[in-house]
Formats: structure tokens, C-alpha cells, sequence
């Protein structure tokens, strides 16, 4: 979860230059999007939920998809090599 939290800190803090978010408000804005974020992809996180539909087999099987109708070559390789599975 740190890696999501150092993203977030990062584009809040690139921004705070600009006055788009004051520094005043830095760490409770952090949180409260961090927050946030986390009720959204938690379940990434849990490894009970890992065959789930939120978890990240359920991820995995809906990027596939995706890329399976955006780009059929590149799925195609990856489905030769085993990759999907």
C-alpha cells in the first residue's frame, strides 16, 4: 500500500507549488484521497480475496479482456507463452 500512498504524496506535492493544494492542507488531503482510494482497490490487497471478482485474479482476468479486444496480437503472444492463465 505505500507504493499507492507514495504516488499520491508525490502528485500532491508536485502541485503544491502551484497553489492547487496548499501545503496547509497537504496531509489531511493526503489521507482523506488515500482513504478513499484504499475502500476502492483493498481487496488487491487481501489475499483471501485474490479469487474474487475485486481481487487480483478477478483484475487480471479483466485486463485481459480488455486487451484481448483492444490489442488480439499482443494477447494472442502472451496466451502462447502461457501468460494468461
Amino acid at each position: 500500500m505505500n507504493e499507492v500512498l507514495a504516488v499520491i504524496y508525490y502528485c500532491f506535492w508536485s502541485f503544491s507549488d502551484f497553489e492547487v493544494i496548499p501545503v496547509k492542507y497537504l496531509e489531511s488531503d493526503l489521507f482523506f484521497c488515500f482513504t478513499n482510494l484504499m475502500t476502492e482497490i483493498r481487496d488487491g490487497f487481501i489475499r483471501d480475496m485474490d479469487q474474487e471478482n475485486t481481487g487480483i485474479a478477478g483484475k487480471v482476468k479483466e485486463f485481459a479482456g480488455i486487451l484481448k479486444s483492444i490489442d488480439r496480437k499482443i494477447w494472442d503472444n502472451l496466451e502462447s507463452q502461457g501468460v494468461n492463465h
